[in-house]
């Protein structure tokens, strides 16, 4: 039980490591974005009114991956453990 407990909290730090780097990432390329407007003054495009920062889509992939990956990491911690107890 203490292996199973142990791949679930892994696999939520995983997800909220990669949320945020995602978050990061789009934060500071917003930060450092500068319009070429001489370039663009001849290309008449719609302006987006929506900004998001991150990916967009449905959340409940999260939660699939979250319980695949939390299979993988108990898959390998009981076989390292089987491993180990063979040697």
């Amino acid at each position: 039980m203490k292996t199973i407990r142990l791949a679930l909290l892994l696999s939520a730090a995983l997800h909220v490591i990669y949320v945020v780097a995602t978050f990061g990432i789009g934060f500071i390329r917003t930060l450092n974005y500068t319009p070429d407007i001489i370039a663009e003054a001849d290309n008449v495009t719609m302006l987006q009114n929506e900004v998001t920062l991150g990916t967009t889509g449905s959340p409940l992939i999260y939660v699939f991956t979250w319980i695949g990956l939390a299979v993988l990491l108990a898959l390998g911690m009981f076989t390292a453990q089987r491993i180990r107890q063979t040697r």
